[in-house]
């Protein structure tokens, strides 16, 4: 079933040059901090997925029902549906021979004999899997596979769809015209007055304030030169929706819409409304308290955003935050070079990363000497590494003894192939390095040897490194989206669209209590 995977390889090596190109400077833009780098994180189907599939992905291990042995998951459907196929060969190559009643005696014994001996304790839901008679295996190969058969229900009629799903590829991203904005969201498409742009999915955060606050330890305020105990928020903090008059927080879940900037009155092009879709309960969700909001999944809370106007394709998508969060960018901006005078900051891994996407890394010789160097001050160096151990080579070293040496796995060309053998770009494999030799130019690609920071006492080389594989990183709590300085705010609901019976921070006489509390 599963017909897609995360593909990492599109965030761990993203780049930011159309960033960095617009003008956004990171060391003087009261933007800084405050929105994510991080971006473009993308699915890849591994699989042929039919118009109006659903997509499925593998959650890991604890959603994969292992434990219910009637029930097939997703190693059952795959196992299967090998052996499905080498049943089809079998029958098509015997039964004629052998006969009718002697086929289908050879098939009961697969279905019950031989699945008890290999699959043990999955036999139940493997032999769930299998139809009445070996005449119906085809039809189940020919469907698309056991899962697609057992579960038909997951290909949606494209009519159906249309009138009773969403679009989602009417937004995409790109850099916004607002300054110190970052990234926004555009129109891939002419959008009429009206029209849903995109659907939100939101998800609950009780007391969400107190959830995503951060507070200043002594360590970083005497580094920072700031206040021990002053707090701020977590950067998710500037993408929850909220109201004044309730304790809960609601992250919008749909995509692309992160990247939906504010407007204001007079430039917003959209609005929220909530969904009337058939299959969304958002009417009883609404009736629900805030303590209870973790009851309600994000099928069942869906915002729209809804044109106001007409909007041509290429037009950025823009959303009033409410007068709050305005009053509160203003007041950022008023006083950031006061705030800032003194502060001088590290180039950040985005930065270190675009000058070093021609440029060559640096190696630990070229960088020993440096006092304090700025590129270690908030980043650091880490390689996407995968090698060979069946290749192993040992270098001599001065003193005597010997370093194993193995070549990093080489990236793939292209198709299924790639997808498959692209594991050396992957998170697991992301580890911090020294880079101990260069070889190479600009031209013909830059090749590194570098010693990985693996086991302490372990000590080994990895060679052949390519240059796309390194990459600068953020030191844990040292990059802008930290630092007191930060903006930070949330976006508010329009108070005609939040519900009344989440308001729980108002009192019996209806006044806000929250100054209260």
């Amino acid at each position: 079933m599963i017909n897609a995977v995360i593909y990492q390889y599109s965030t761990l090596l993203r780049t930011d040059t159309d960033l960095l190109s617009s003008g956004y400077d990171e060391t003087t833009s009261p933007g800084r901090g405050a929105f994510t780098t991080y971006h473009n994180l993308t699915l890849l189907a591994v699989d042929k997925i039919p118009a109006g599939m659903e997509i499925f992905l593998d959650f890991g291990m604890e959603y994969n029902q292992y434990d219910d042995t009637k029930k097939a998951n997703i190693d059952d459907y795959r196992k299967m549906d090998e052996a499905m196929g080498k049943m089809v060969e079998f029958f098509n190559k015997h039964a004629e021979s052998i006969g009718e009643k002697a086929a289908n005696e050879v098939y009961e014994f697969m279905k019950k004999d031989v699945l008890d001996l290999t699959a043990e304790k999955r036999a139940p839901a493997a032999r769930s899997l299998l139809p009445d008679t070996y005449h119906g295996l085809q039809e189940i190969i020919d469907s698309g596979g056991s899962a697609l058969f057992s579960n038909p229900e997951v290909v949606k009629d494209l009519d159906w769809l249309k009138m009773n799903g969403y679009c989602q590829d009417n937004l995409v991203a790109g850099i916004s015209a607002i300054e110190h904005a970052g990234r926004g969201a555009f129109t891939s498409r002419d959008m009429k007055k009206g029209e849903v742009v995109a659907p939100i999915p939101l998800v609950a955060l009780n007391q969400g304030r107190s959830a995503l606050s951060m507070m200043e330890s002594e360590e970083d305020a005497e580094e920072h030169g700031t206040e021990a105990g002053a707090r701020t928020h977590q950067l998710l903090y500037n993408y929850m929706l909220e109201h004044p008059q309730s304790s809960a927080l609601f992250l919008p879940a749909g995509g692309l819409t992160f990247n939906i900037n504010h407007g204001g009155k007079k430039k917003a092009n959209v609005k929220m409304m909530w969904s009337t879709k058939e299959w969304s309960n958002g009417e009883a969700a609404r009736e629900f308290g805030v303590n209870d909001l973790s009851l309600v999944g994000p099928v069942d809370m869906i915002l729209e955003l809804v044109a106001t106007r007409p909007m041509k394709k290429g037009e950025e998508v823009l959303l009033d935050y409410g007068d709050d969060w305005a009053k509160a960018w203003d007041e950022h901006v008023s006083k950031w070079d006061e705030v800032t005078k003194d502060a001088t900051y590290a180039k950040s891994a985005m930065t270190l990363n675009e000058i070093h996407r021609v440029q060559p890394f640096p190696t630990s010789d070229e960088t020993k000497d440096d006092d304090e160097d700025e590129e270690e001050k908030a980043a650091l160096i880490a390689c996407q590494l995968l090698y060979d151990e069946d290749k192993i080579e040992r270098r001599r070293n001065q003193d005597g003894t010997r370093t194993k040496v193995y070549p990093w796995i080489p990236h793939p060309v292209a198709g299924e192939v790639h997808l498959k053998s692209e594991s050396a770009f992957r998170g697991v494999n992301r580890v911090g390095c020294d880079i101990l030799e260069r070889s190479g130019e600009e031209k013909s690609g830059y090749k590194y040897v570098v010693q990985p920071y693996i086991k302490e006492g372990l000590a080994i080389l990895v060679k052949n490194v390519p240059h796309d594989a390194i990459r600068y990183v953020d030191k844990p709590y040292k990059s802008a989206q930290h630092e007191l300085s930060a903006f930070r705010h949330t976006i508010q609901f329009p108070d005609d669209v939040f519900p009344k019976a989440w308001r729980d921070l108002v009192g019996e006489e209806g006044h806000d209590t929250r100054d209260e509390l």
